[in-house]
């Protein structure tokens, strides 16, 4: 609604007031209604009631504090509708406002009455707004002893890590050199084993086992241990290294394990195989003990072929290349077994293999013709019906003593001595026909001193050389065995035959053999 009043008022009259509006000035006064007769009047809403011990004006007195209406009450007397309540006193111990001085302080247990009561949880302050407003800063934690302790263990976590790293590392470092190692020694040992061969060295399981067992032949600290063996020629062989621990400050032992296996030939007779060791494998190496060079035979050997391998391998040769070996001088291995892996020692010939015969057996044999040894027997004569060919008037004889007949032409050579068989190796029909064939009886008899019986002779294994010259017989026994030393054959034969494993048979004085027994005589 438009505050224009109507009638409007005119220029310089004063604006009316609006009913209710006090007249300026002073301040509004509410516009009360006229008070009926016989109602009493109620107080304005805005109007406090007053309080029953209030003093109140007596009537026709003005009212406290209004100064501009003396003499007028705002409002008129009127009539409560509601007799006061009466008042309900306090008990003393209860007065509300009790006349009595209150400490500044009334927790004296508390320093600061900023603080929160005993028990009492402190506001927390809103995020962004500090203990300023509301209370006293709280102490400060102390967080360096926190800061140090985690250094202390990252350190400590750091300096652990890197010792079970490199640990890890050296363990890893050191098996890895002892299966080089090992894998070396195989290779070596194999290279050992062809260059006998090639020369007609017989290397079986035994050799190997015995040079094994001498773990201070092999250089570099590598020990060895065999732990299983069979007479096959298949060894499981652990191989040890120790090693220190520069963090524990203490020796260890890395022990690697690897099957060996012994085949036929010269090519490649030794094979090996890194393998995982048995649980009962011993953990300690074993002592180092000095190598038995007094051994001797293909043991001695192999030896020292294997530290040449070694060393050979270490220079940067090649892998696999032969060894410079004499040839044996003596006969290699058991001569009565099977000798056909076995190539013949230089010097002589091979004429591949043959049927030998022990002790009634077959026993499959390599022959070799010896060089500048001819034998007028029927077994190296052309045309005849027990020629071996490729004998071409040479003396036959198993590769197992091919290389100590060989050396005996030589040491006859030098002696000036000439020899000439008479009989070497024989096969299964001529040694038949030989007994039944036997001029004193003995053999169709059963009496085998001089002839002896067809699969029993060492002839028929090709380690016996009969020699022509001499021609005495003997006793059964060494005591009264034959003795011709009027024939400088016998006396060379003697004197000589021994050193490359040759002894004489007791009852004939021209027949020298490799067999061994009672009746085979050393020099007298």
């Amino acid at each position: 609604m438009s505050d224009q009043q109507w009638p409007p008022r005119q220029p310089g009259e004063p604006r009316r007031p609006y009913p209710g509006q006090q007249p300026y000035p002073g301040p509004r006064q509410p516009q009360r209604p006229p008070t009926q007769p016989g109602r009493q009047q109620q107080p304005h809403p805005g109007q406090q009631r007053p309080h029953p011990g209030q003093h109140q004006p007596r009537p026709g007195q003005p009212y406290p504090g209004d100064q501009r209406f003396p003499g007028q009450r705002p409002y008129p007397e009127q009539e409560r509708r509601y007799p006061p309540a009466p008042q309900r006193p306090y008990p003393p111990e209860q007065q509300p406002y009790p006349d009595q001085h209150y400490p500044e302080n009334p927790y004296p247990e508390q320093p600061y009455p900023e603080q929160p009561y005993p028990g009492q949880q402190p506001p927390g302050y809103p995020q962004g707004f500090g203990p300023g407003r509301f209370g006293p800063e709280p102490p400060k934690k102390r967080r360096w002893p926190k800061v140090l302790v985690a250094l202390l263990v990252l350190a400590l976590v750091g300096v652990g890590g890197y010792g079970s790293y490199d640990f890890y590392e050296q363990l890893q470092k050191w098996e890895q050199t002892t299966t080089d190692d090992l894998e070396g020694v195989g290779s070596d040992l194999s290279v050992a084993v062809a260059s006998l061969r090639s020369v007609g060295w017989e290397v079986t399981g035994a050799d190997i086992r015995t040079w094994l067992e001498q773990p201070g032949a092999y250089g570099d600290g590598l020990r060895l241990r065999t732990l299983q063996a069979d007479e096959a020629g298949s060894f499981t062989v652990a191989g040890y290294r120790t090693w220190q621990d520069t963090y524990a400050k203490r020796d260890h032992t890395t022990v690697v394990c690897a099957t060996i296996t012994l085949a036929a030939g010269t090519q490649k007779p030794l094979s090996e195989t890194v393998t995982t060791c048995p649980e009962d494998v011993p953990k300690t190496a074993p002592g180092s003990t000095p190598t038995d060079t007094e051994a001797g035979g293909v043991t001695s050997h192999l030896a020292e072929l294997a530290v040449k391998a070694h060393e050979q391998r270490a220079a940067g040769a090649t892998e696999g290349k032969l060894l410079e070996v004499a040839a044996p001088t003596r006969p290699v291995g058991d001569v009565r077994t099977d000798s056909t892996g076995l190539v013949c020692a230089p010097g002589t010939k091979d004429l591949g293999e043959g049927e030998g015969y022990d002790e009634g057996k077959l026993i499959p044999v390599r022959l070799c013709a010896v060089e500048g040894l001819p034998n007028t027997g029927t077994e190296s004569t052309k045309g005849d019906a027990y020629y071996i060919d490729g004998a071409d008037g040479l003396t036959v004889v198993n590769a197992r003593i091919s290389g100590a007949a060989a050396a005996l032409v030589k040491k006859a050579a030098k002696q000036g001595v000439n020899l000439v068989a008479s009989s070497s190796f024989r096969t299964m029909k001529k040694q038949k026909d030989l007994c039944r064939e036997d001029v004193t009886g003995g053999c169709p008899a059963g009496d085998y001193t001089l002839t002896a019986q067809p699969g029993y002779s060492s002839h028929q294994l090709g380690i016996a050389i009969d020699f022509e010259q001499p021609s005495v017989t003997g006793g059964k026994t060494c005591a009264t065995r034959a003795s011709e030393p009027s024939s400088a054959v016998w006396r060379f034969l003697n004197k000589t035959a021994l050193s490359v494993g040759l002894k004489q048979y007791s009852a004939e004085a021209w027949h020298w053999d490799a067999y061994g027994g009672k009746d085979r005589c050393a020099p007298m």
